[in-house]
């Protein structure tokens, strides 16, 4: 490069500028990487051992006509600095990638994966889907990563859990259950590991959901004492009422009318004193929290996540006469919600 090229390229083209951004532009090409190198068994391959172009195309169960492009893919790792190539095989080097490769990272991998694939769209396309009024539908989400990304709050729903039901003395050992979006099936798991009378019904909208939950259940020999129905809440009919609903991370699912209509469901599926046990975030958090709500806003469910205030008026104007709310993650927007009958 001479002297009138550099020239051009600071006072013309403002180098300085384009060198910082091409700072940020790497770690936009790290993360799609790894979530993409995740989710398709790569960083698992080769956590366990470093691999060859024709091994790793295999693994992916992609053909030798195939092999170019899959060079040009692990090349894109490489120069990002996730991968090293070394003696003709790949291993893993960039720490994000270190980082998810671990089995026992598998829900930090589905909840980055999420992140990338549905948050980072709906930021992107925001504008463009607004002038095009094409909105996103629950086709456009992969059910089973949704539900295993939101494992990670886990422990945060159990406590609520557990604080719905120690409200419920004398009827715990044996009281009746709904779960509305069941995803994994985990909560099944802990709410009959910690009182095996309850009895449990639960139900998914994504028949892809619902089976894995099934799945999981019979994994952990519960598959004879839960039932679970592919099911739409506002289309479900029982004569049977309930001692506790649970919806956990799914209201806003539900907007406008619907999620009137929902709310007045629960209600009439209840006992008198029953309880309903409702976990979401809020608006009014983190990034994360704030891209949630895009992209649920950008949905055919436009509401997006709830107000804290709202809700809890919402919860009151359709007959729930005592409701108690707590913040699960100190300096989240995530809460617990428990409404009563009476």
């Amino acid at each position: 490069m001479n002297l009138a090229t550099l020239r051009k390229l600071i006072l013309e083209k403002n180098l300085l500028a384009l060198l910082r951004l091409g700072t940020q532009a790497n770690h936009v090409y790290r993360c799609a990487f790894a979530a993409a190198a995740g989710s398709s068994g790569l960083l698992g391959l080769l956590s366990r051992q470093p691999s060859k172009l024709d091994e790793i195309a295999r693994h992916l169960q992609l053909g030798n006509g195939q092999l170019a492009a899959v060079e040009a893919w692990l090349d894109c790792g490489v120069k990002a600095g996730e991968l090293a190539l070394k003696d003709g095989r790949y291993r893993l080097k960039g720490r994000l990638s270190r980082l998810l490769a671990p089995s026992g990272n598998a829900v930090l991998g589905s909840l980055f994966e999420e992140v990338t694939r549905y948050h980072y769209d709906a930021i992107l396309q925001a504008p463009q889907r607004l002038r095009d009024a094409r909105r996103y539908t629950l086709a456009d989400q992969d059910g089973e990563l949704i539900a295993r990304s939101s494992r990670v709050l886990e422990p945060l729903v159990e406590e609520a859990i557990d604080w719905a039901i120690s409200g419920m003395p004398g009827r715990a050992q044996n009281a009746s259950v709904l779960e509305i979006g069941c995803g994994a099936g985990h909560y099944l798991c802990y709410m009959r590991a910690r009182h095996p009378g309850l009895r449990l019904l639960a139900m998914d909208f994504q028949a892809e959901v619902a089976d894995a939950a099934r799945r999981n259940l019979a994994a952990s020999g519960l598959d004879g004492a839960v039932r679970i129905e592919h099911a739409d809440i506002l289309g479900f009919d029982s004569a049977e009422r309930f001692d506790l609903v649970t919806l956990h991370n799914n209201i806003y699912y539900f907007s406008g009318e619907r999620r009137d209509a929902l709310l007045r469901k629960v209600r009439a599926l209840l006992k008198p004193a029953g309880r309903l046990l409702l976990t979401t975030s809020c608006r009014g958090g983190s990034a994360a929290v704030a891209a949630l709500h895009l992209w649920w806003a950008l949905s055919d469910e436009d509401s997006g996540l709830p107000r804290r205030e709202e809700l809890r008026q919402q919860l009151q104007n359709h007959g729930f006469t005592r409701v108690d709310d707590k913040r699960m993650l100190p300096g989240e927007s995530y809460f617990a919600f428990l409404a009563s009958t009476g």
